[in-house]
């Protein structure tokens, strides 16, 4: 079958098949970015995962950046859309939504680490070319929603900091932290007889007299207390 003929195949398929094949791509993309690495991870190995012709793999992404981009704004989607829903739900304090939101980001991670990781760890790949992924992409700034909810409790006084955009750098940092540290202790508590890779240094986070539980509660406590520890701030403006 020529090449030609491949393509008339594939936009021969209905929108419903095609849709369930790129969702294929992304999923199975998503693993082996995973697996293999940024460097590490081809297209050919995609396509031979999935069974597939290399030419017909191109008519849904032209390049390895092409599939990062598509794989990122589907889990960036994802996440900003049980965010608004968790923003649109919310009847409390400030406070409580912001830690909703940062127990939102740790479960996420939790689910599926390998989608946590393409939208934070995996750097993108480079490439020659814009596709059309790239063209079209719209930023998320998830961060700058972060920032927009701890100004309204700046207004409220009921964060006590005067930054909102280095707090929100911060409780970033601190919780894509913690949703790492949280990965290594779940492979350890789900494999007892655990005999991974020694140099990888994870056997260290099976050693604590602590549960993975405990330490995710640890974190969302000393996020809670810097959002509303009036001494933080007053140290903060004694610094500047």
């Amino acid at each position: 079958m020529s090449v030609m003929e491949k393509k008339k195949k594939t936009r021969s398929r209905s929108p419903k098949k095609k849709a369930a094949q790129f969702e294929r791509i992304l999923k199975t993309g998503k693993d082996l970015f995973l697996e293999k690495g940024r460097d590490g991870f081809s297209l050919r190995g995609l396509a031979k995962s999935l069974d597939m012709n290399q030419n017909n793999l191109y008519n849904y992404v032209e390049s390895k950046r092409e599939l990062w981009i598509a794989i990122r704004n589907k889990f960036f989607k994802q996440y900003r859309d049980e965010n608004i829903e968790i923003i649109k739900n919310h009847n409390t304090s400030i406070i409580n939504l912001l830690m909703k939101i940062f127990e939102n980001f740790l479960q996420f991670a939790d689910k599926d680490f390998g989608a946590f990781s393409m939208m934070h760890l995996i750097e993108a790949p480079s490439s020659d070319k814009m596709g059309p992924f790239e063209k079209e992409y719209r930023k998320f700034n998830f961060l700058k929603g972060t920032a927009k909810v701890i100004q309204n409790g700046i207004n409220d006084g009921k964060i006590k900091e005067s930054n909102a955009g280095i707090l929100s750098f911060y409780t970033y940092s601190l919780i894509l932290g913690a949703a790492i540290v949280d990965r290594h202790m779940r492979i350890i508590e789900q494999s007892e007889d655990f005999n991974g890779n020694l140099a990888s240094e994870i056997i260290q986070f099976g050693q604590a007299d602590f549960s993975r539980k405990d330490f995710r509660n640890y974190i969302l406590n000393k996020l809670e207390n810097s959002l509303t520890d009036s001494s933080l701030a007053q140290k903060e403006l004694n610094t500047k």
